[in-house]
């Protein structure tokens, strides 16, 4: 279920980016696009790290 919706976040993160180097008037640029990718990494990397912490209580609990 954690990777299903960790999935899903990537593809709206991916349509999202698409969306705005489309719409945006000038596009999207290197400064802008790294923004956006260093932030999406940080909320994957804060995803993970609870999804680490949460598989761990749920084994502890079934024991």
């Amino acid at each position: 279920m954690y990777a299903l919706s960790g999935l899903f976040s990537l593809v709206v993160f991916v349509v999202a980016l698409t969306i705005l180097s489309r719409t945006l008037p000038g596009g999207l640029g290197s400064r802008q696009l790294v923004g956006l990718v260093v932030g999406y990494l940080l909320f994957i990397g804060a995803y993970a790290t609870a999804w680490f912490i949460y598989s761990e209580i749920d084994s502890r609990e079934e024991i």
